[in-house]
C-alpha cells in the first residue's frame, strides 16, 4: 500500500479524502502519494494568525517534552520516521537510526536553545521584555509568518530550520523536500502527539509543491511571508529569491562545498579518522560535506593509507545510502577518468568510498558518495587559490592547532566556518551559520527611545533642539 503523507495546517491533519493527490516517486524508486494545494488550504494558510504569547522557558520547555519522546526508542512516531528514512530514502539502518537521536539530541538540549538565543539575539531576554540599551529600551519581535524552503539532502537543516523559529515565536510554513517529504511532517506531528492545542502546535504548518507544476497557489503563500529561509541548490535559491516579496528578508542557505587541511600530522590515524567522518556523513550531500583534501607534510602516503583504513571503518559503523544505477554509474566514470589521466586511485569494496590522489589543479568531476580527492601541497598559499569566499563554506583541520596558524588568511579569503577534521556536522553553539547569526534575521528590534529630558554620556543637559535653534548654540554641546 502506497504511503499518503498529508498536509498539517495550523497543527491540524487535514483530511485527504476527496481532495486531488499526486504520485512522488522518492530517491530509491518508492512512491508516496502527496494531497495537492487548493484553495481550501490556501485560506486556511493566509487567514491563520497565530501569535505565540509564551515566554522562552516556555517554549524551551515544550520542545524539551517533545524531545523526551524522540528519545524513546519505543516512540512510534520514531520508529515510523526511522522506518521511512530506510524503505523510502534509501537510508542505511544506522543513518536512519542517527537522524533520530539527532533530533533528540536538538530537542532535548535545553541549555543550548537558550545559549542559541543569548548569542544570536544578544541577550537571552530580549525576546521575551523590553532590555534597556543605550538611551532606549529594545525588544525583539517575531516577524510573523516564516516561509521555509526546505532541501532533501540533510533533514536535520529543516529541524534547524524550524528551531529557529519557534525560538523567535514566529509561525512556521513549512515546504518540503521531494527528497525528503517526512522529516518536517514528522517532527510536527510529534508536537500534535504531545499537545495538539499548545500554540506552538497550532503555529505549525507542513505541505510539499513542486516547482515545475502550476505555482499559482504557492504564490499566494510567498507573497504572504513575513520571512523566508531558503535551503538547497542554485535552482532552489533562484526560486526563493524570484517568487520573495521585494521588501521581504530571504536567508539563503546553499549551495556550498568544504574542505580538509591535513598540516603534518604527528598522530596519522586521528587524522585520517577526523577527515573520514567529514567525507562520509551524509554521504557528501552537505554543505559541510568535505569533497577535497590538502595535505601539507612529506608523508602523504602514510596519511592515504590510514584514510583508507578508516573510510573502510565508517563503512561499518555508518554504511552508505541506496545509491540509484545512474550515481554507480558516474562512481565508476569517475574512477576510470582518473585512471585514464594517471592519478593514483584506491577504491572500497562495492563503490563503498573512492580515494583519488591527484595534482593541485587538476581537480576531476565529483560524483560525491564518499568520493575525496587527496591533494599534495606545501603550504596554506597553496590552497587559498582554491578557496572561494561565496561557495566555500567549512573547512576542517587536523591538526587542531593548525587552525590558529591558518584562520586569518582561510577568514580573509571568505571561510566561513573552521572547525576541528571530525566535527564538521555540528554547528557549536555560539558560531555563525553561511555568514550570518540566522536568529537577527527573524525578529524586528524594535526601540523606545529614551525622551528629551534624558541626559546621554556627551551632552549631560536636556535636548531642547527649538531652543538650540533660536539660539544657534548647537555647536555648544558638541563633545
Amino acid at each position: 500500500m502506497t504511503k499518503c503523507i498529508p498536509i498539517i495546517i495550523g497543527g491540524v491533519i487535514q483530511d485527504v479524502v476527496g481532495g486531488k493527490t499526486k504520485e512522488l516517486t522518492l530517491s530509491n524508486e518508492q512512491k508516496v502519494f502527496i494531497p495537492v494545494l487548493d484553495s481550501n488550504h490556501i485560506n486556511l494558510l493566509i487567514g491563520s494568525k497565530i501569535k505565540i504569547n509564551l515566554t522562552l522557558n516556555q517554549i524551551i520547555n515544550f520542545l524539551y517534552t517533545v524531545g523526551q519522546r524522540w528519545k524513546s526508542e519505543e516512540y512510534a512516531r520514531r520508529r515510523t520516521y526511522i522506518r521511512n528514512l530506510k524503505q523510502c530514502l534509501g537510508y542505511s539502518s544506522e543513518m536512519a537510526k542517527l537522524e533520530a537521536n539527532w533530533i533528540a539530541m536538538l530537542l532535548c538540549s535545553k541549555s543550548a536553545l537558550y545559549d542559541i538565543v543569548k548569542y544570536d539575539l544578544g541577550s537571552l531576554h530580549i525576546i521575551d521584555e523590553w532590555i534597556a540599551q543605550g538611551e532606549c529600551y529594545v525588544k525583539a519581535f517575531p516577524k510573523g509568518k516564516s516561509v521555509h524552503l526546505l532541501a532533501g539532502n540533510v533533514p536535520l537543516s529543516g529541524v534547524t530550520s524550524i528551531l529557529r523559529a519557534i525560538l523567535t515565536k514566529n509561525e512556521c510554513i513549512v515546504k518540503t523536500s521531494s527528497a525528503d517529504p517526512f522529516t518536517a511532517t514528522a517532527l510536527i506531528s510529534s508536537f500534535i502527539d504531545t499537545d495538539a492545542d499548545h500554540p506552538i502546535t497550532r503555529s505549525m504548518s507542513v505541505m510539499y509543491w513542486s516547482h515545475d507544476e502550476d505555482i499559482s497557489l504557492p504564490k499566494i503563500i510567498m507573497k504572504h511571508a513575513d520571512v523566508v529561509v531558503a535551503w538547497g541548490g542554485d535552482e532552489a535559491i533562484k526560486w526563493a529569491v524570484k517568487y520573495t516579496p521585494a521588501n521581504i528578508n530571504i536567508l539563503k542557505f546553499g549551495p556550498k562545498k568544504s574542505i580538509s587541511i591535513v598540516d603534518n600530522p604527528e598522530d596519522m590515524i586521528i587524522a585520517a579518522t577526523g577527515v573520514a567522518h567529514d567525507i562520509c556523513f551524509y554521504d557528501q550531500q552537505a554543505c559541510f560535506s568535505t569533497q577535497n583534501v590538502y595535505y601539507i607534510g612529506d608523508k602523504i602516503s602514510l596519511f592515504i593509507d590510514e584514510l583508507e583504513k578508516q573510510l573502510t571503518l565508517y563503512e561499518n559503523i555508518l554504511p552508505k545510502g541506496f545509491q540509484s544505477f545512474d550515481e554507480r554509474a558516474v562512481f565508476s566514470l569517475t574512477e576510470k577518468e582518473c585512471l585514464f589521466a594517471g592519478y593514483k586511485v584506491k577504491k572500497g569494496i562495492n563503490q563503498s568510498w573512492l580515494i583519488v590522489e591527484s595534482p593541485l589543479n587538476a581537480l576531476g568531476s565529483q560524483p560525491l558518495s564518499r568520493s575525496v580527492y587527496v591533494h599534495h601541497v606545501s603550504e596554506l598559499s597553496d590552497i587559498l587559490p582554491f578557496i572561494n569566499g561565496s561557495t566555500t563554506q567549512t573547512v576542517s583541520i587536523t591538526p587542531w592547532e593548525s587552525s590558529f596558524k591558518y584562520r586569518d588568511q582561510l577568514a580573509e579569503r571568505g571561510v566561513q566556518r573552521i572547525v576541528e577534521s571530525g566535527m564538521n556536522n555540528i554547528f557549536r553553539v555560539g558560531g555563525s551559520h553561511d555568514g550570518m547569526r540566522p536568529l537577527q534575521h527573524l525578529v524586528n528590534y524594535i526601540s523606545q527611545e529614551r525622551p528629551s529630558d534624558y541626559t546621554t554620556k556627551d551632552v549631560a543637559v536636556g535636548i531642547e533642539q527649538t531652543r538650540y535653534l533660536q539660539e544657534d548654540k548647537f555647536l555648544v554641546f558638541v563633545p
